[in-house]
């Protein structure tokens, strides 16, 4: 039987005595100690970071073994393990749920501490309560060392000996970096420099990846044996000699020996590497008796800043030299052998320059290539980033998280992000490496996380619209205790200001939650290689910390009542979604959704299983792509008219920002949001479309209710137009519908099918009609010239005002149908007309604004023969009538997430999820 199934869990308790935690944890030897398991006392797992930590925190493990014999007891010399109970043990803790998935791993990490425990006082019973942590809780120990760039790229390569030269401006040496080495002996006069006064080398802004330089321009000289273990690994070679340093050739008093070593044997027993006064870069050779060969000479020394290297190598009695200055390299061969080497000097001539001649990082290795990079070098993404001399610059910010954890001998698990999703780092500072890592995920904005004995990176990009990785049912019990969301303001921060380091700054403030709940700053400084992206990551954490949701402390999940459960929690990890359904009907309505960010486990034996959850909001992550659920955002949109309880419709006002929501079948069904009620739309489409497929001799019925003005028998549809006979000169003729909305975008065709002779004819749309006193005009009035205005007027209480006239430059034609177009917005009055047999130009030829228009929802057609005209009797002609504000959407379903009541007209109303614009 599986756990599932009702059977025991299956546990797994492994130490691994005696491994090197600096070896691979695959060459471990793993003991079995489940046997030993103390299954009364509870274990204790604890994993991710806790409720709003913003770093970063080990996992750690509490668990209790027997302990009688003293087989757990720190140096007990009769326990089967001796000597290896010890400090930073690795330990491990699996499960098998029996459901053919095998063992899965809870834990992973290293005892830290192994206590003897006697809980009644005597020896007849003893425990070791032994406690664990993570490989963060590995790095968190001590006080370790801001290492440069340079110093961390070349400490990690293990060179068997190595002087970084970044020494304080009292000293009188240069310390070595490997334990137990001699310090490079000063000679004459040398000065070291923090490596700002070196900045710049060459007239540019480059920052140099070291904190300090010994600068040799007065002539002083760095020397030291190497020691003996470096000369036995170099024996025979291969061996590799490397010198960090800037040397100008037009500046030497003389030649200058770089660097000089000596070697314990071999055909060569002493070698330089020079450059000359000409700019040549050679590479010297003597014999014991002194005779020079000249093995590599290479012209154009670079006289910048740059690595200087000698790699020896010997296959089959031919020995191969190559000489690396920066990016440029160059080789030679000879029969022969190699000694190892056994000492370095830098300038050992004393040559003098009158410019700064920095130099330091000299190391020696048993290899046959220099093994750091010596230039900058082109990345996945085909960007140029320097290398660590020059503080890897423009680095990818997942990519130096790699290089900086493998650089410490942790293995760290990600996926490299889309080149979109891609952010790069500025100059990488002398730093810790859980500084570094926290500078590239506060830029990257992914999630660091432990993952067995390495370590593991959610990228931003991955942590963008995650699947839903565990369901729990609260209707179901699934959920436990305690459950308490909270409104609160812990997590609040409604104004950010994101500086770059070195760099420019930006603010993002979220205007209406400093508005409700007072102004909540935050900061933040990333190491972010140019200004440009500080704007959007200001926005970005704005939109991180303005959620109006409730937070939810912690959730809680009984694995053991509802084993179910079992496979798909063990399958979560930080950055994992989970969603609460049907939860308590005090619950604000609808799905809790939430990203988990770490959990507590405790285990009691073999069948108690209890989970504790920290866990964020996942709506902010839920950005818009192609195809997805997320709709753009329509910020301000409302109801035009209340919205009933029962009501299967609605009518949907748009702002002028952004226009009529999407009338595409293809995009429906679509969840929205109005108010606080998530409903179903089936179709959104113009709430009145009128092509007059009809016939009526007294009015044009169908919603046309109203002949306000004129009379009604003017007023008929011939099966394919509207008709209005307009007979009196002066005599308005208004035809209205009630549109059930302030917010009006009307299109029509109109035809004047004559050429007005002694006045213009007017016809057109009419807004937001109150009564024949009361509306606002939006008309083309075709002259005797045959030209077209396009004209805005309002009248108030038979008041009239021209709000705006535009000469359109159209010519009337009396066959072909005007289009016009007219919307009112707020205190917003636009219009346009085009010839109906030519496109929409899509530009508002007449725009006024006024905060004293009229409020009437109707709206409608309007014509009008001007005094003086003697065309007679005039038919104007309408067709297509469109209303594109109000918007009439019709609903599937009402109260979705289990609230529904009636809704006033002005509710805000936005998709259910809007999209969010990824960083």
């Amino acid at each position: 039987m599986a756990y599932t199934d009702g059977d025991s869990l299956l546990v797994r308790i492994r130490i691994a005595f005696g491994a090197s935690i600096a070896a691979d944890p695959a060459t471990w030897t793993w003991t079995d100690v489940t046997a030993w398991w103390h299954v009364n006392d509870d274990v204790t797992i604890g994993w991710g970071r806790s409720s709003g930590a913003e770093q970063p925190e080990t996992s750690t493990l509490g668990l209790t073994l027997k302990n009688h014999d003293g087989r757990f007891t720190a140096g007990h010399p009769l326990s089967p393990y001796w000597p290896h109970v010890r400090k930073w043990t690795p330990i491990s803790y699996d499960i098998n749920l029996g459901d053919g998935g095998g063992w899965r791993n809870r834990f992973s990490g290293y005892v830290r501490k192994w206590p003897l425990t006697l809980p009644g006082a005597s020896p007849l019973m003893a425990l070791a309560k032994i406690e664990a942590v993570g490989v963060l809780g590995r790095f968190a120990r001590g006080n370790p060392p801001e290492l440069s760039p340079l110093r961390r790229t070349i400490t990690a390569t293990r060179p068997v000996a190595y002087w970084p030269g970044e020494d304080g401006q009292l000293a009188s040496q240069a310390g070595s970096a490997t334990a137990g080495g001699s310090a490079l002996a000063v000679t004459g006069t040398v000065e070291f420099k923090p490596v700002a006064d070196y900045v710049s080398f060459t007239g540019n802004t480059t920052i140099y990846g070291t904190t300090a330089l010994a600068d040799l321009k007065a002539g002083g000289s760095l020397s030291a044996q190497v020691p003996a273990a470096a000369t036995a690994a170099t024996a025979g070679g291969p061996w590799t000699v490397h010198v960090a340093a800037l040397v100008s050739a037009p500046t030497l008093a003389a030649d200058m020996i770089v660097c000089e070593w000596t070697t314990a044997g071999g055909t060569y027993t002493r070698w330089q590497l020079r450059v000359t006064t000409t700019s040549r870069t050679q590479v010297v050779a003597y014999t014991p008796a002194g005779v020079a060969t000249t093995l590599i000479d290479l012209g154009n020394a670079s006289g910048v800043y740059a690595s200087y290297a000698v790699s020896a190598s010997v296959v089959a009695g031919t020995v191969t030299v190559t000489m690396y200055r920066g990016a440029t390299t160059a080789g030679a061969t000879f029969g022969g052998t190699l000694g190892g080497v056994t000492l370095v000097t830098v300038n050992p001539t004393a040559t003098t320059s009158t410019g700064d001649m920095p130099a330091g990082h000299i190391a020696v290795w048993p290899t046959a290539t220099v093994p750091i990079r010596r230039e900058s070098y082109l990345d996945a993404y085909g960007v140029r980033v320097t290398e660590a001399l020059r503080s890897w610059r423009d680095e990818a910010a997942v990519d130096r998280m790699v290089r900086v954890a493998a650089e410490a001998g942790v293995s760290l698990a990600t996926t490299p992000p889309p080149a979109a999703h891609v952010d790069r780092m500025g100059p990488q500072k002398p730093a810790t490496l859980t500084t570094l890592l926290a500078e590239c995920e506060a830029v990257d904005g992914g999630l660091l996380h432990e993952a067995g004995f390495g370590l593991g990176y959610l990228t931003r990009s991955d942590r963008y619209n995650p699947p839903v990785a565990l369901t729990i049912d609260a209707a179901a019990g699934q959920l436990g205790t305690p459950f308490e969301p909270v409104d609160d303001d812990q997590t609040l921060r409604n104004r950010w200001t994101v500086e770059r380091v070195d760099g420019s700054s930006a603010v993002a403030a979220d205007a209406e939650s400093i508005d409700l709940q007072g102004e909540i700053e935050a900061s933040a400084t990333l190491n972010l290689a140019t200004d440009a992206p500080v704007p959007h990551h200001a926005a970005w954490r704005l939109r991180l910390t303005t959620v109006q949701e409730p937070r939810y402390p912690a959730l809680s999940l009984n694995v053991a009542a509802h084993r179910e459960l079992a496979a798909a929690w063990c399958a979560c990890r930080p950055g994992s979604r989970l969603q609460v359904v049907n939860p308590p009907p005090q619950n604000v309505p609808g799905v809790v959704d939430q990203l988990i960010s770490g959990a507590t486990e405790t285990f009691r034996g073999r069948r108690s299983w209890q989970v504790t959850l920290n866990v964020v909001p996942t709506s902010p992550w839920m950005i818009g792509e192609v195809g997805g659920e997320q709709r753009v955002a329509a910020d301000g949109s409302t109801l035009a008219a209340d919205l009933a309880e029962g009501g299967t419709s609605l009518l949907l006002s748009s702002t002028v920002a952004n226009g009529p929501w999407t009338e595409n079948p293809a995009d429906m069904p679509l969840d929205i949001r109005v108010g606080g009620e998530r409903v179903t739309a089936t179709s959104i489409e113009r709430s009145l479309v009128d092509t007059f497929s009809r016939t009526s001799i007294s009015g044009w019925g169908g919603v046309w209710g109203d002949i306000t003005s004129g009379s009604t028998s003017a007023a008929t549809v011939n099966g394919a137009e509207g008709l209005i006979a307009v007979s009196g000169v002066n005599v308005e003729h208004h035809i209205v519908t009630d549109l059930g909305a302030r917010t009006q975008d009307v299109r029509a065709w109109i035809r004047v099918p004559v050429t007005p002779t002694g006045a213009p004819i007017n016809a057109g749309l009419l807004l937001r009609y109150v009564d024949p006193l009361t509306y606002i005009w939006a008309d083309a009035q075709v002259g005797t010239d045959s030209s077209i205005t396009l004209r805005l007027i309002k009248r108030l209480s038979g008041v009239v005002t021209v709000l705006g006239s535009v000469a359109t430059g159209l010519t009337h034609a009396t066959t072909v149908p005007l289009a016009i177009r007219a919307e009112v917005n707020g205190g917003l009055l636009r219009a346009r007309v085009w010839p109906s047999n030519s496109p929409d130009p899509g530009i508002w030829q007449a725009t006024a604004i006024d905060s004293a228009l009229p409020t009437g929802t109707r709206a409608g057609i309007v014509a009008r023969l001007m005094t003086g005209n003697t065309n007679g009797t005039v038919t104007v002609r309408v067709d297509n009538v469109s209303v594109q504000q109000p918007q009439l959407v019709t609903l599937s379903a009402r109260g979705v997430g289990g609230v529904q009541r009636a809704w006033p007209a002005g509710t805000e109303v936005d998709v259910w999820q809007p999209a969010i614009v990824a960083l």
